[in-house]
């Protein structure tokens, strides 16, 4: 994990975000896994664990870089404290599969419940309402295909940390030719100098798309949010646990009380096929599609990256043109319970 943080640490190191990393709220997601439960399976095998904690020092880092604001760092910071156990996954609980936006708890909520918090943010001049919007930060958060560091870090830890497809070295030499820009809106963006550069980056996202449309990523997510449904409804597990309880809490009680959940751990085939299954649990269904077209700078203005280079636009048209197999299973596994 260091080696991959130290790549983002500005030279002006923003001292003031390190207090902020002893409270309680952030440490609760040193708990909370980034893959959203992919480290549970050896259908992945991440080079090491990377959490929500984790993320949110990346983006905090690469946020300070970009703007040494200090405001827009600590939102950066504090982003994604409202994440459940297994993050996105307790959205497809709540039957939000395309959105993925109905499991995070509000972040001003969570601020008031933490008097450590308030008292830093106090200290620093900010008040509680000045976090009411993470858009109100276009560097850190904004909508997609645009460029910003939470969906920049999305995309390099991805390749890096769980797909294995890119070295540190070509990460580096992707966010050095990083700036900030001005977009089609007016608005601030943080784009690349060089088409060259931005061709590498599009070949991450490439990766980064192409796998959370898949099944093995859509079968991980599937898989756990059925298990968690199944611990509600038994009283082994409540809500409210999934956003105070550590992940490796609640995986004891999965595999305590359901067999298929050793199975889970062990796989490492994920069976695909586009006829329908039978006698097992399988997936078979569309998800939310991610993407990241990025800002260029040229002698003729700012471009997205799809407009200008050819070979980033046959990548993006490969993107939308990709589908998995219909229906997707590991054998192990022929329903929740055994």
């Amino acid at each position: 994990m260091k080696e991959y943080l130290d790549l983002f640490i500005d030279g002006a190191y923003p001292a003031f975000i390190d207090r902020y990393l002893t409270t309680n709220t952030l440490n609760r997601l040193k708990h909370i896994t980034q893959f959203c439960g992919c480290d549970y399976t050896k259908l992945y095998s991440p080079k090491f664990k990377y959490t929500r904690f984790d993320h949110s020092l990346v983006v905090a880092h690469m946020t300070w870089h970009f703007t040494h604001n200090k405001k827009e760092t600590i939102m950066a910071l504090l982003h994604d404290v409202g994440t459940p156990c297994f993050a996105h996954c307790i959205d497809y609980v709540f039957g939000d599969f395309l959105n993925q936006e109905s499991s995070e708890k509000d972040l001003i909520d969570i601020i008031k419940k933490d008097n450590q918090l308030q008292i830093f943010l106090e200290e620093d001049g900010f008040s509680i309402e000045d976090f009411d919007n993470c858009f109100d930060f276009p560097i850190l958060e904004n909508r997609s295909p645009k460029l910003c560091t939470d969906r920049l870090d999305g995309v390099l830890h991805t390749c890096y940390i769980w797909l294995h497809t890119h070295s540190l070295e070509q990460i580096k030499e992707v966010y050095d030719n990083l700036t900030v820009l001005e977009n089609e809106d007016g608005n601030s963006e943080i784009g690349f100098k060089d088409i060259s550069i931005a061709e590498k980056f599009v070949t991450m996202v490439y990766n980064y798309v192409k796998e959370l449309q898949g099944n093995t990523d859509k079968y991980v997510m599937k898989y756990i949010s059925e298990i968690v449904k199944l611990a509600l409804e038994r009283n082994f597990i409540s809500l409210e646990d999934l956003y105070m309880e550590k992940e490796e809490a609640i995986c004891n009680i999965f595999h305590k009380n359901f067999p298929s959940w050793e199975n889970f751990n062990k796989a490492t085939k994920l069976s695909k096929t586009n006829f329908l299954p039978k006698n097992t649990f399988f997936i078979s269904f569309e998800t939310k599609k991610r993407n990241t077209i990025p800002l260029v700078y040229t002698s003729k203005g700012n471009k997205r990256i799809a407009l200008i280079s050819d070979f980033a636009k046959e990548q993006y048209d490969d993107l939308n043109m990709y589908k998995d197999t219909k229906y997707a299973y590991i054998e192990e596994i022929e329903n929740l319970q055994g």
